[in-house]
C-alpha cells in the first residue's frame, strides 16, 4: 500500500486537531483501491486516538477529487474497454462504502474543504463531512465545481452520496444534481446549503481551523454525543442502507452502457455515447 496517498497529520499548534489529506494530485485525487484502503486505516487511527477532537479533510493540488478512478472500473483490452468482473465491481463499491460508514460513525466532527472539481466518489466522501467550506470564484481561481457525473457515464453513485445529499440539501436540489449529472459552482452550492462558507481558495484552511478551534474548546464528550445523536436522528437506517443498496451500482458497472461512458472519459472523446439501457 502506498501510505503517502492519504496523509494524516496532527496540526502542530493544536494537538486536538488532525488533518487528513487526499494526496494523489497528479491524478486529480481520483480514488483508487490503495487510497480507499489507506483512508479506512487512517480513520480508524483517528477513532482510536482520544486526544483528537476534530478532523479537517482536504485535498492536495488544484482539485478535491475527480471521483472514483475509472482505470480500475473497466478493463483495457486490445479492441477497447470491457467490464470488470462482478466480484471486482462489488469490492470497489464495498471499499468505498467502508470509508463512508467510518466517516459517518467517526467519533469526532469532520470539516471538509472543497475546491476545484469535486466529483463522483470524491463528492460523496466530502458530503459525509459535518460542515463544508467551499472555494469561491471561477475555475482558474480554484473555484468549486461539485457534481455527480455518474449517470452521464452509465452508473449510480454508490458510496452513500445520493442518500446523504438528500438529507443535506433536500430532495428537490438533490434530484436536480443527481439525475442531470450537472455540476454546480460555489455560489449555487452555497445557496443550496451544501457548503456552509464560501471563500477564496487560499482562505479555506484558515476558516476550517477557526471552526475546528471552536469545536476543540468545547467539552469533547458532549460534542461526540451531539454528533452521534444528530447523525442517528438524520439517518437512523444508515447502516441498513449501506448494507443493502450497493448492489444497484454493482449492476450498473456490469452494463455495456457503463463501458461506453467510461470509454468516452478515458479516451477524452467529445462524442456523446448512445446509451441503450443494457
Amino acid at each position: 500500500m502506498a501510505d503517502d496517498v492519504i496523509l494524516l497529520e496532527k496540526w502542530e499548534p493544536n494537538e486536538h486537531i488532525v488533518v487528513l489529506t487526499l494526496n494523489r494530485p497528479d491524478a486529480g485525487n481520483a480514488l483508487n483501491t490503495p487510497m480507499l484502503e489507506a483512508m479506512a486505516e487512517k480513520l480508524d487511527e483517528v477513532d482510536a486516538d482520544t486526544s483528537i477532537r476534530v478532523l479537517i479533510m482536504r485535498s492536495a493540488g488544484p482539485n478535491s477529487s475527480f471521483g472514483a478512478d475509472l482505470n480500475e472500473l473497466v478493463v483495457k483490452k486490445g479492441d477497447g474497454y470491457k467490464n470488470m468482473t462482478k466480484k471486482d465491481a462489488k469490492k470497489h463499491i464495498d471499499d468505498g462504502r467502508v470509508v463512508a460508514k467510518k466517516l459517518f460513525h467517526l467519533r469526532v466532527p469532520t470539516i471538509g474543504i472543497i475546491h476545484g472539481f469535486c466529483l463522483g466518489g470524491g463528492a460523496e466522501l466530502y458530503t459525509l463531512c459535518d460542515v463544508l467550506c467551499g472555494a469561491s470564484g471561477g475555475k482558474d481561481e480554484g473555484g468549486l465545481m461539485y457534481g455527480f457525473p455518474e449517470p452521464t457515464i452509465g452508473a449510480m453513485a454508490g458510496w452513500m452520496g445520493p442518500e446523504l445529499l438528500i438529507k443535506r440539501i433536500g430532495v428537490g436540489y438533490a434530484k436536480d444534481i443527481l439525475l442531470s449529472g450537472r455540476m454546480v459552482n460555489g455560489d449555487e452550492a452555497f445557496y443550496m446549503g451544501l457548503v456552509q462558507a464560501l471563500l477564496p481558495k487560499d482562505e479555506l484552511f484558515e476558516r476550517a481551523l477557526q471552526w475546528a478551534d471552536m469545536i476543540v474548546a468545547n467539552a469533547p464528550l458532549a460534542v461526540e454525543s451531539t454528533r452521534r445523536t444528530l447523525n442517528r436522528v438524520m439517518f437512523p437506517d444508515f447502516d441498513e442502507v449501506v448494507a443493502t443498496t450497493g448492489s444497484e451500482t454493482v449492476e450498473n458497472l456490469m452494463t455495456k452502457d457503463f463501458v461506453k461512458g467510461a470509454t468516452k472519459i478515458l479516451e477524452r472523446s467529445k462524442e456523446q455515447p448512445k446509451y441503450e439501457r443494457r
